[in-house]
């Protein structure tokens, strides 16, 4: 221990320079003898928080270890984190001990000022502590909600925010449903673009907000081709309808595992979300898209495939935005907007812009 603080000490000017110098001498990559007899097992995220504490219970610098959670700006599940708190005669100063940072964070929230074991399990085994965190708008709509109070209003208890979180995160979802709905509307009602099936591209969007764009595109593409082909092969055994679309269902969640593993071999955490495509729609495109191959020929069944894509991206980008997520979810009575919408479009009638192309002739002088 002397020789340690030694070492940091005549690289060091004061508390605050001799802590982030103790801690970057605590996560060097090759640390000496002495520093790995107090930081033993690196795996552990409290290792280094603990060996600094000690070391500078060493150097006569008070130091505490926290307990944080990370605030992320999207709901996941979260771990406990360790940071660390270091007196300097005058006011605490917080350090990350991984990294030697100063300044805590504004997105982290402190748990606990200790570094002691949540919980102490006797007579039992394998304990579990699962943190959830999702950012919430209830505060800002407190006002709101004590001003229909004192009026004796009862409305504003029947609120999405009063549900248990995990169901908040499943409407924050489907309320973005309706929307990618109404994009469809507009795109083959007034644009005329083919897709296969009116809200395979809502599902298909949904599954890009975990997948990402380029990579949701990549997968949906990857297993489509590769299910086409097998069911064009299918096609040789004369199947009867429900038996083949057995077939080709399970040949489509093997596809899926097979993608999946393969891109965790190569390193690519993309390929770990292909299982949110939904496996029936997939199996049920692969099937139209077969059909209309056979009926039409594989232009038309290639057009209908990227109409689908090119509408589910479009459609992803208007769901993806963070202040309509929050306007359908914190204000679900919008939605009915969403509907008056899409009745003042079943009514219309005219041409699609693609038919304008199709019928310019028609335009012209009749010659």
């Amino acid at each position: 221990m002397d020789a340690i603080i030694d070492d940091v000490r005549r690289r060091s000017a004061d508390v605050e320079t001799f802590t982030a110098t103790l801690l970057q001498t605590i996560a060097s990559a090759s640390p000496d003898d002495n520093v790995r007899l107090f930081v033993g097992d690196r795996s552990d995220t409290f290792a280094a928080a603990r060996a600094a504490q000690t070391l500078l219970a060493g150097a006569r610098i008070p130091a505490r270890i926290l307990q944080v959670i990370p605030l992320p700006d999207d709901a996941r599940r979260v771990e406990m984190q360790p940071w660390l708190a270091v007196h300097n005669g005058k006011k605490w100063l917080f350090f990350n001990p991984t990294t030697g940072v100063k300044e805590l964070p504004r997105n982290l929230l402190i748990w606990r000022w200790s570094g002691d074991p949540l919980i102490t399990v006797s007579g039992g085994v394998r304990e579990n502590i699962e943190f959830r965190v999702s950012p919430s708008v209830q505060d800002a709509l407190s006002l709101a909600q004590q001003q229909a109070a004192s009026h004796g209003s009862r409305l504003a208890q029947f609120s999405l925010l009063d549900l248990p979180l995990q169901t908040q995160q499943v409407y924050a979802i489907v309320s973005l449903i309706p929307i990618g709905a109404l994009i469809i509307v507009l795109m083959r009602n007034l644009v005329g673009i083919r897709t296969f099936g009116t809200f395979l591209p809502v599902l298909v969007a949904l599954a890009f907000r975990e997948t990402q764009l380029v990579g949701g595109i990549i997968l949906f593409s990857t297993l489509v081709a590769l299910g086409l082909a097998l069911r064009l092969y299918l096609e040789k055994l004369h199947l009867l309808l429900v038996p083949r679309l057995a077939a080709v269902l399970t040949m489509v969640v093997l596809l899926m595992a097979a993608l999946s593993v393969l891109s965790h071999r190569l390193g690519l955490e993309t390929g770990l979300s292909v299982a949110l495509f939904p496996m029936v729609i997939l199996t049920m495109t692969i099937e139209r898209m077969s059909v209309v191959w056979e009926e039409r020929g594989p232009r038309d069944a290639i057009i209908d495939g990227l109409g689908s894509l090119l509408v589910a991206s479009i459609a992803y980008g208007i769901m993806d935005m963070t202040m309509l997520q929050h306007v359908a979810f914190v204000f679900p009575e919008t939605l009915l907007v969403v509907l008056a919408v899409i009745l003042l479009l079943g009514s219309y009638t005219g041409y699609r812009l693609t038919e304008l192309r199709r019928f310019r002739v028609l335009a012209g002088d009749g010659s």
